[in-house]
């Protein structure tokens, strides 16, 4: 599975804004709406239209991996190294999250760092992270773990 594939399993599709779990407005494939300003031409569309049209959700998708791609490589040395499963767990972790959330998760950090990926998962595990977002969680997880 390639890293976009993953991420659209993991977020779903809603061309119209829904509030999240979290209770923030969301469209497309999780793009948070009170966090990110929307390109002019799809605010546009959606304020006319009051949805999203599947190539704008999949422009919003391709501006949120670059962005989580970019943050893992800020906060993960040696990321670029890293097995291809072990990039796409922590860039879809980084996706769900956020950089400024992903950083509050020291003991993972560290363990990372260290190169002990058992380590990393274990920590995971052990977060409430884990226990809220369903199936990501195991899968992701199973990434890191088994690389």
């Amino acid at each position: 599975m390639n890293l976009h594939d993953l991420i659209k399993k993991h977020e779903g599709l809603r061309l119209k804004k829904y509030l999240c779990s979290k209770k923030h407005w969301t469209i497309g494939y999780g793009w948070n709406l009170d966090a990110h300003k929307l390109p002019e031409d799809i605010a546009a569309c959606l304020n006319v239209t009051g949805a999203i049209t599947e190539a704008m959700a999949e422009r919003l998708l391709n501006i949120s991996i670059t962005v989580a791609t970019d943050d893992c490589r800020a906060i993960y040395p040696g990321f670029d190294v890293f097995s291809e499963a072990r990039r796409f767990a922590l860039i879809d972790f980084m996706f769900n999250l956020g950089s400024t959330k992903a950083l509050k998760f020291k003991k993972t950090l560290a363990a990372i760092e260290a190169g002990d990926w058992q380590r990393a998962a274990d920590e995971l595990v052990d977060s409430d992270w884990f226990k809220q977002v369903g199936n990501r969680g195991p899968e992701i997880v199973g990434m890191v773990r088994v690389g």
